[in-house]
């Protein structure tokens, strides 16, 4: 059985809480004296903590590509929560993944054994990718005993040794990541994380999973996965894939968390053959459904952020609140649609709204000569 606890109480009154529980006490610090700058020149073992929020490990993938290549000889590994962690085995540049829940308290035998691994792993140097106001990630920063260990302070929270303080005004999520290499003097890597599935392998995938495939066919995307913040509801979806459908040759693939199995279903049993539901639970499978959708229509989640980093067309609907920090510049490629103006419009327009009118044959030919 799973804890749900209303957000207002989780942050006024459990994680001041929590936090007072798990600061370090005022009492005398027998452990060995150590140089920040030796441990930076040559750390045998670093751990890597990304953002637990939507994206994070794919926007967070090149900040540890980057810490790669600036110490190419360490173990890299990624303490990643138990749901992201089909995404964290495929990343090329991780030696080992650790796993932990999110919990409430810092009680319990599950978060014992995590701190558990990561004291014997004995690390150098931690990096702490996570917003100031999730607690369970700084925490295990702060536990695994890394000689350094680098984050954003908060200032209720005293896990870190090497502090960014963050801006007040919200700041592109990729630009505050960098905030983390740019204080260790880490340059940023000229190369990126490539999300790709073989040719072979992908042809596989989609024979297996897109029944009844036809040449002229096009593929929508359409993830329903629960975005941080504000979000369609399981009314909008469906009328989305409804609508969407109802174009010539359009099939559409629904991707979901196991907790929108039941929405997910509901779009299934209403469309029939015209929607394929996909649960987000194998990383390759993902990559090569996203490559055969002509256009993927995605909230704030790791859909969008893997369509981005793939340079698959995609439109995210978002909220006035998540474009500052989420939403990705022009040059991307990526459309932003406001949350609040979508919903005032009738679903006669999403069509034109995503972009997937179909032009006649016969337009076609006229605008190729």
């Amino acid at each position: 059985m799973v804890l749900t606890v209303p957000g207002w109480i989780q942050k006024s009154i459990l994680q001041p809480l929590a936090i007072q529980i798990a600061s370090p006490k005022n009492s005398a610090d027998n452990s060995p004296a150590f140089s920040i700058a030796d441990a930076l020149r040559d750390p045998k073992r670093i751990l890597l903590i990304p953002d637990n929020q939507p994206g994070g490990i794919f926007i967070g993938a090149s900040k540890f590509l980057a810490i790669r290549e600036q110490y190419p000889s360490a173990s890299l590994d990624l303490l990643v929560h138990r749901k992201k962690e089909f995404i964290a085995r495929e990343l090329p540049v991780i030696d080992q993944t650790i796993q932990y829940e999110n919990f409430v308290l810092p009680f319990g035998p599950k978060r014992r054994d995590v701190i558990g691994q990561l004291i014997k792993r004995d690390y150098d140097l931690a990096f702490c990718f996570s917003n100031i106001d999730d607690f369970c990630p700084a925490y295990y920063c702060y536990k695994s005993r890394a000689r350094v260990r680098v984050g954003f302070q908060s200032r209720e929270m005293t896990f870190f040794n090497v502090r960014i303080v963050p801006k007040k005004e919200a700041t592109y999520e990729p630009d505050r990541l960098s905030l983390l290499l740019d204080i260790l003097g880490i340059p940023e890597s000229k190369e990126s994380v490539s999300w790709s599935v073989s040719e072979d392998g992908a042809r596989r995938i989609r024979d297996r999973f897109l029944v009844g495939n036809k040449e002229d066919e096009r593929l929508v995307g359409l993830d329903i996965s629960t975005a941080r913040g504000e979000t369609l509801s399981a009314k909008h979806f469906l009328s989305i894939a409804k609508t969407v459908t109802a174009e010539p040759d359009t099939r559409i693939l629904i991707f979901f968390n196991y907790e929108e199995r039941k929405e997910a279903n509901q779009i299934k049993e209403a469309l029939g053959l015209k929607a394929l539901i996909f649960q987000n639970e194998d990383l390759p499978r993902l990559v090569a459904l996203l490559e055969a959708c002509d256009r993927v229509i995605s909230g704030n989640t790791d859909i969008f952020h893997l369509a981005l980093s793939m340079g698959r067309p995609v439109t995210g609907i978002f909220s006035a609140e998540q474009v500052p920090r989420w939403a990705p510049p022009v040059e991307t490629g990526a459309d932003i649609i406001d949350l609040e103006e979508f919903k005032s419009r009738p679903s006669t327009e999403y069509v034109r709204f995503f972009g997937l009118e179909k032009v006649p044959a016969a337009k076609e030919e006229e605008m190729a000569v």
